[in-house]
């Protein structure tokens, strides 16, 4: 078995100048792909709303539908920090709320980290940082600006500037152990970079960051979202689609074999 990494890894890693690989992930199978692929820190993602739980808005998951995903990654994980975004709905409870919630990922689903979301609402929401730690749970805050779609949203003035550097510092002195920063530019992002000791990562960012997150689910194609793109993209859902419909026309037709189901996986 792999020597389980710490967020203390992480940030040494920063330090001798190795990037972190991250990955967004939801289940025991892709958290066992991505584990022999080499990442290092695991994310259950709130994209799960959508991506697992049918939801049309990302923020509707609730605690309890979290740990179903947490404990199913933080079993399967066994070398990767494994990190788990805190849910919105029990943020807009305040930190009593979201220090109890901290407490059970770290105590029934064995979590390392949580991601906590205060992107635009710093001052009101800094005391649920507080209250992750004080819950004995490394926490990942997220800051920087939310996304509009494609490149919008990116933000370079010199406000933006010296917003993130704040807030970059001020949760590092609480004891963060990692940084979620999002869209700022490059020569911002490499401010941030250089003005903390502990990794700064993100998802549109270039090698200027301390490293880089996949949502697995997007850069596999395994989502809806593309599924009728006539490009060739990866397309794990087409490729779930194709074997089903094959295999469902087979049964249709009277024609399937019995035994394992390889003969409609094949070709």
């Amino acid at each position: 078995m792999p020597e389980k990494l710490t967020p203390k890894d992480l940030q040494q890693m920063k330090a001798q100048g190795k990037k972190i690989a991250a990955a967004v992930v939801y289940d025991a199978t892709m958290t066992t792909i991505c584990e022999r692929a080499g990442v290092d820190l695991l994310s259950v993602g709130d994209s799960l709303g959508r991506a697992y739980l049918g939801q049309d808005e990302p923020d509707d998951y609730l605690v309890e539908e979290m740990m179903v995903f947490a404990r199913a990654v933080g079993r399967s994980a066994q070398r990767a920090v494994v990190s788990v975004d805190m849910p919105t709905l029990t943020c807009k409870h305040g930190p009593t709320e979201v220090g109890k919630a901290a407490k059970r990922l770290k105590d029934e689903a064995h979590v390392d980290l949580t991601k906590v979301d205060i992107r635009t609402q710093e001052e009101e929401l800094f005391e649920d940082v507080q209250a992750v730690l004080a819950a004995g749970l490394g926490v990942y805050p997220q800051i920087g600006f939310p996304t509009f779609g494609g490149s919008t949203g990116i933000r370079s003035d010199s406000a933006a500037r010296d917003h993130v550097l704040k807030w970059a510092r001020k949760i590092e002195e609480a004891g963060a152990s990692i940084i979620d920063l999002t869209n700022v530019t490059p020569e911002i992002y490499t401010d941030v970079v250089m003005s903390v000791k502990i990794p700064v990562i993100g998802g549109q960012t270039g090698p200027e960051a301390d490293g880089r997150i996949y949502v697995m689910a997007s850069v596999t194609g395994y989502r809806m979202e593309g599924f009728d793109s006539p490009d060739a993209r990866m397309s794990a859902a087409k490729l779930a689609y194709d074997v089903a419909k094959k295999g469902f026309a087979n049964i249709h037709a009277g024609s399937w074999k019995s035994g394992a189901a390889t003969d409609i996986a094949a070709g």
